[in-house]
């Protein structure tokens, strides 16, 4: 292997531990009070693409933790770490739709931030969606498919609530239930 090749192979490498490091600085500052420090830190990260350190700044400038409440700049941080594939920000923004904190409210959005999640395996974006199904609300009430994102929560809660779902179904709906199930768990996109 030619020096050139190791570099190439070996530079990813040195730079995402280098980002790991400054993450954990970051943390730590947090974690002892440091917050205009973290928020520093986390910034540059966030800039850098880092979806843990967009989240991060966001709840920071969403609650005013180093610094002054600002719901605009903790929104846009919230849109880009769910953008860059967190999961936890995309619940976030779900919620935040759904009960209109920081945002008109919209059942609409709300389902499809949830949906987001629930389709890249996150457990709370699972039971999220399947609550909508369940209730209806703002959205055709689908008891086979809440069942299915129930149980694809993986959780205790999720699966306390598949056999709630599942006692209210008839037969028929019960076999289609279990049918989207296996659909769903191949391919969460279905």
């Amino acid at each position: 292997m030619t020096p050139y090749l190791r570099i190439l192979l070996i530079a990813p490498l040195i730079t995402l531990l280098v980002a790991c490091s400054d993450y954990q600085t970051a943390r730590r500052a947090y974690e002892v009070g440091r917050f205009t420090e973290a928020l520093q830190l986390l910034e540059k990260l966030a800039r850098e693409g880092d979806s843990r350190a967009q989240y991060e700044v966001a709840l920071m400038y969403l609650q005013g933790i180093g610094t002054p409440v600002n719901p605009t700049l903790g929104g846009q941080w919230m849109l880009a770490a769910a953008n860059n594939g967190n999961a936890t920000a995309m619940v976030e923004i779900g919620g935040r739709y759904e009960n209109g904190v920081n945002a008109e409210k919209s059942t609409i959005l709300a389902f499809t931030w949830y949906r987001r999640a629930a389709v890249i395996g996150d457990s709370i974006g699972c039971y999220k969606l399947a609550m909508m199904y369940e209730s209806g609300e703002g959205i055709p009430q689908d008891l086979p498919r809440a069942y299915a994102w129930f149980r694809l929560a993986k959780s205790t809660a999720g699966k306390i609530a598949a056999t709630r779902v599942w006692n209210k179904m008839p037969p028929s709906d019960r076999e289609q239930a279990d049918r989207l199930y296996d659909i769903l768990d191949k391919n969460p996109e279905a």
